[in-house]
C-alpha cells in the first residue's frame, strides 16, 4: 500500500516506510489523500486559503509562512482536529495558547481520531464499558475520552478495521505509541480510498511481474544468442569440412566423369550399330504386323458371322423351347380333356346302371301288382288291397333315385369347373361344353320324371275312382278293373324304361 500512495503521489517518493511520521507529515497526507483518492465529493477535505484579516489561524504554532499550512488550517476549520476554532466555547484564558507541534511523532490515538473523524460525520457515543467489549483493551483508562468514539468506530470496521490492520493482534493499545509511516498508509487507503489504492496496487503488481518478464526475456535472448552463436561456430566448422570433402569428392567425380566420357562414347558406337539392326527388324516386324491386322479383320469379320449364326441359333432353340412348352401344355389339356370325358363317361355307366335297377324295381313292382289283381277281393278286404297296391306303386316311383342322380350331377359339374380353371383356354372350353350337356341331361331327366310323376298322380286316381266304382258296383267287375290297372301300369313301366334307354344312349352318343 505504501508503493500505491507513492505513485499516487499522496505520499513522498522518498519517504520511507519504516520511519516515524510527523503530525505535519499526517495532516498533509491526509488532505492529500482526501482529494486525490476519494470518489465521493462530500468526503473530501480542501487545502485552506488564507486571506488577510479574514482568516483565524487555529494554531498558534502554524503561520501561513509554513508550508503545510493549508492542510493542518484546512484539516482544523473541517473541524476534524481539535484547535481554537473547535475550542471557542472554552474561557479564554484555556485557549489562549492552542499549539499543533506538527515536528512531534503521530500518535495511535491521533491517528485515529482524525481518520474516523474523516470517514464518518457521526461518530458513535462510547463509554469504557463498551469500548472494553469492543476492544478488550487494558490500557482504556489511558486513552483519551475524547477517542473512544473514533476507537469504537473503527473496531465495528469488520475487516477494514484500522487498528488490526496497522498495529496488529493486541491487548495494549498505547495511545501515546508513535507510528510509522507504513502504518499511516495503511490508515489512509482504508475506507473511500480502498478500491483506488487496491486498482493502483494491482496496475503496480502488474507492472512489476511485466518488469520481471521483460528481464527474464532479455536474459532468455542472451542466453538464446549465445547458445546460437556457438552452435553456428560449430556448423561453420562442419560446413567447411564438408566443403573440403565435397571439393575432394568433385576431383574424383571429374577424373570418373572423364572416364565414364570415354566409355559413353564407345557404348555410343555400339547403340548406332544396333539401331541400325534395329530399324532392319522394325521393318520385317512392320510387314509381319500389316499381316497380322489383315488376319485380325479377317477374324473380326468370321467373328460377326459367328455371333449372328450364333443369335439366329439362339432364337431358334428358343422357339423349339417354346412349341415344347406348348405343346407339354396341349397335352396337359388334353390329359385334362380326357379325365373329364371319362369322369363324364363313368358317371353316365353309373346312372344307366341305377336306371336299370330302378327299372327292376319298377318291374318287380308290376309283378306284385298283378299278384294282388289275382286274388278275388271282397268287401272291405278290397279296399284293404288297394291301399297296399297304392303303397307298393308309389315307393317304387319315389324321387330318391332322381334326388340323388341329381346330386352326383351337381357334384360332378363342380368337379369339371375345378378342373377348368387349371387348363387352358380351349380345354375349358371343351369341359364347359361337356357341363352344358349334363346338365341338358340332367334339366331333360327332371322334366321327364316331372312328367311319370304327373302319370302316376293321374294313375293313382284312376285306379282309386275305378277300384271305388268296383267295390261300389259289383266284385264281378273287379276282374275288369283289374285288367285295366294292369295294362295302365304296364305302359307306364315301359314308357320310363324307354325314356330312361333314350337318355342313356343319348349321354353315350355326347
Amino acid at each position: 500500500m505504501f508503493a500505491a500512495l507513492q505513485a499516487l503521489k499522496v505520499i513522498e517518493s522518498d519517504a520511507l516506510p519504516y520511519d516515524l511520521c510527523t503530525r505535519r507529515e499526517f495532516a498533509r497526507w491526509v488532505v492529500s489523500a482526501s482529494n486525490t483518492l476519494s470518489r465521493n465529493s462530500a468526503s473530501k477535505v480542501y487545502p485552506a486559503m488564507y486571506i488577510e484579516n479574514v482568516t483565524e489561524l487555529a494554531f498558534d504554532d502554524i503561520t501561513p509562512e509554513d508550508p503545510d499550512f493549508p492542510f493542518i488550517q484546512g484539516l482544523a476549520e473541517a473541524g476534524l482536529i481539535s484547535s481554537k476554532l473547535s475550542n471557542n466555547n472554552m474561557p479564554s484564558s484555556e485557549s489562549s495558547r492552542v499549539t499543533f507541534s506538527p515536528e512531534s511523532p503521530l500518535t495511535r490515538q491521533d491517528l485515529l481520531s482524525w481518520k474516523m473523524a474523516l470517514e464518518f460525520r457521526q461518530l458513535p457515543e462510547a463509554d469504557s464499558k463498551k469500548l472494553y467489549q469492543l476492544s478488550g483493551f487494558l490500557d482504556i483508562d489511558k486513552i483519551n475520552p475524547e477517542a473512544w468514539p473514533a476507537l469504537i468506530a473503527d473496531l465495528s470496521a469488520g475487516e477494514h478495521e484500522i487498528t488490526a490492520l496497522s498495529f496488529g493482534r493486541t491487548r495494549l493499545f498505547q495511545p501515546s505509541k508513535a507510528v510509522t509511516k507504513a502504518q499511516t498508509a495503511v490508515s489512509l487507503a482504508i475506507g473511500d480510498a480502498f478500491e483506488v489504492v487496491g486498482e493502483e496496487l494491482a496496475r503496480i503488481e502488474a507492472e512489476a511481474m511485466a518488469e520481471n518478464v521483460v528481464c527474464a526475456h532479455n536474459e532468455l535472448v542472451a542466453q538464446v544468442e549465445k547458445d546460437i552463436n556457438a552452435s553456428f561456430e560449430k556448423e561453420l566448422l562442419r560446413e567447411k569440412e564438408i566443403v573440403d570433402a565435397v571439393e575432394k569428392l568433385a576431383e574424383e567425380a571429374k577424373s570418373e566423369l572423364a572416364r565414364l566420357r570415354v566409355e559413353k562414347e564407345e557404348e555410343t558406337l555400339a547403340l548406332e550399330r544396333e539401331r541400325t539392326s534395329i530399324e532392319t527388324e522394325m521393318e520385317a516386324l512392320a510387314r509381319i504386323r500389316n499381316e497380322l491386322e489383315e488376319q485380325l479383320q479377317s477374324l473380326a469379320s468370321n467373328k460377326a458371322e459367328m455371333s449372328y449364326e450364333k443369335e439366329r441359333f439362339d432364337r431358334l432353340q428358343k422357339q423349339v423351347e417354346d412349341e415344347n412348352q406348348e405343346i407339354l401344355r396341349l397335352q396337359n389339356e388334353l390329359e385334362v380333356e380326357r379325365n373329364a370325358l371319362s369322369i363324364a363317361r363313368d358317371w353316365a355307366k353309373d346312372e344307366a346302371r341305377r336306371a336299370r335297377e330302378q327299372a327292376k324295381v319298377l318291374e318287380e313292382a308290376r309283378g306284385r301288382w298283378e299278384k294282388y289283381g289275382l286274388k278275388v277281393i271282397v268287401d272291405s278286404d278290397l279296399h284293404e288291397q288297394t291301399t297296399k297296391t297304392e303303397s307298393t306303386w308309389l315307393n317304387a316311383g319315389k324321387q330318391n333315385h332322381v334326388e340323388g342322380t341329381m346330386k352326383r350331377a351337381g357334384n360332378l359339374i363342380a368337379k369339371l369347373k375345378k378342373m377348368a380353371k387349371d387348363v387352358g383356354e380351349k380345354s375349358r372350353e371343351v369341359i364347359y361344353l361337356i357341363i352344358e350337356k349334363i346338365s341338358l341331361l340332367i334339366s331333360a331327366l327332371k322334366q321327364q320324371v316331372h312328367g311319370m310323376e304327373n302319370k302316376a298322380k293321374d294313375l293313382k286316381i284312376k285306379t282309386k275312382s275305378k277300384a271305388e266304382e268296383v267295390w261300389r258296383q259289383t266284385s264281378l267287375r273287379a276282374d275288369e278293373i283289374r285288367n285295366i290297372s294292369i295294362v295302365k301300369a304296364k305302359e307306364t313301366v315301359e314308357e320310363f324304361k324307354d325314356r330312361v334307354g333314350k337318355l342313356g344312349e343319348k349321354f353315350k352318343s355326347k
